[in-house]
């Protein structure tokens, strides 16, 4: 068999896995426990992680029980640049060790975030909530996004891929919705976890000569089916209930005009999609590319920029809206698997299609999991238009028709 090196053949992923995971996808959703383990303090920011980690959530309780929530969340708006003010913070934030800075990065965005939602919560005018999220704390996240751009709000990385769940999670709810809320997160970053074996297979696969093809697609859909495993847990165990208390602070900023954090802009999701059905995905649902290139500063910028690397064919960094988008040129098959498993045919095809089905029942299971859980239930989603309801949005990544 020939070498398949290509100008864009890619080492196995060099962005953030999530952590090795101990708790296992059963011990999700166990509602058997009203605390949260914190086995391992990560502090990256010191007293602002301190804050963070342990005394935030009291003092979103605190408010919400407050006769003058307004006074409260400006109170609190004042004691968090208090505290910032006191130490330079800028400086050792940019000092940091990368795996450090993002963790200390998902401080400062949870912080920021909760300032924006609690004064919304409390009513403020707008000039009111930015003056609660305060100068100082803003500076501090504008230096945050400076060393590692992306977008200026609470983002799906900061709150799945770098949220050190596993031994000293940020949440934002008390006893046990704080722990549903940390299980919320992690289920999360178990199905990255996955997916990132399943992308690994699938690239290999795809980049690599004289791999073994089946073992290769094999393990795809072991992976496929194990973040299947988790997702069900969603499905089945989550409690409406406490969700209904945390996912007010994970929806859009109620005073920008941008979206909130969302398995949506899960990249290796998007990875994992492109390397099995890409183009089949172009030529039934357009808009699933057309809305990835529009909300890609969204996604976890070094994973969704080397899928665009994929998609531009080689030829350096995907422009705004590549060729083959605007129907100048014809879709980059190269970035998928198919010319691999049409030079095989026979058992590698059908093993495909298996892989294929996997992807489908995830794309499903997450859509109606999502509208279980949100829409049914008749809780509003505040300020999203029609075209970015979650009907709307994960319907786009469905190659058949959706089913209710």
């Amino acid at each position: 068999m020939k070498s398949r090196a290509r100008s864009f053949m890619v080492a196995p992923f060099s962005v953030s896995t999530p952590q090795g995971s101990p708790c296992q996808a059963e011990d999700i959703f166990s509602h058997l426990t009203d605390s949260i383990d914190r086995r391992q303090r990560e502090r990256p920011l010191g007293l602002v992680s301190n804050f963070v980690a342990d005394q935030l959530p009291h003092c979103i309780a605190e408010i919400k029980c407050s006769e003058r929530p307004d006074e409260a969340v400006k109170a609190l708006g004042r004691s968090i640049n208090a505290m910032i003010a006191e130490t330079d913070y800028e400086a050792q934030l940019l000092s940091l060790p990368q795996s450090d800075f993002e963790i200390a990065k998902t401080d400062i965005q949870y912080l920021v975030n909760c300032a924006y939602q609690m004064s919304a919560f409390a009513g403020l005018h707008p000039v009111d909530a930015e003056l609660t999220v305060g100068e100082v704390l803003s500076r501090l996240a504008r230096s945050s996004c400076q060393r590692q751009p992306g977008i200026e709000v609470l983002s799906y990385e900061d709150m799945i891929l770098t949220n050190p769940l596993q031994n000293d999670p940020r949440v934002y709810c008390l006893g046990a919705a704080g722990v549903e809320e940390r299980d919320f997160c992690l289920g999360h970053q178990i199905i990255e976890s996955e997916l990132q074996s399943a992308m690994d297979a699938l690239l290999k696969l795809r980049d690599v000569a004289d791999v073994d093809a089946g073992q290769c697609l094999a393990l795809c859909l072991e992976r496929l089916e194990s973040a299947n495993n988790v997702l069900t847990r969603f499905s089945e165990h989550m409690s409406p209930d406490l969700f209904g208390q945390f996912r007010v602070f994970y929806g859009k900023n109620p005073y920008k005009n941008t979206l909130g954090p969302s398995g949506r802009f899960s990249a290796r999701i998007v990875a994992v999609s492109v390397l099995l059905v890409g183009e089949e995905l172009f030529d039934q649902k357009p808009q699933f590319y057309r809305d990835l290139y529009r909300l890609s500063e969204y996604y976890p910028q070094r994973c969704i920029r080397e899928v665009f690397r994929w998609l531009s064919s080689g030829k350096g960094s995907a422009p705004l809206k590549p060729g083959w988008l605007k129907g100048k040129a014809d879709f980059p098959r190269v970035a998928t698997i198919s010319p691999v498993v049409e030079h095989h045919g026979g058992e590698i095809g059908t093993l495909r299609t298996s892989c294929v089905c996997a992807l489908d029942r995830f794309t499903r299971m997450h859509r109606s999991t999502a509208l279980k859980y949100t829409v049914e239930p008749g809780r509003p989603v505040v300020g999203v238009e029609v075209s970015e309801s979650v009907e709307a949005v994960l319907s786009q990544r469905l190659l058949t028709e959706a089913r209710r």
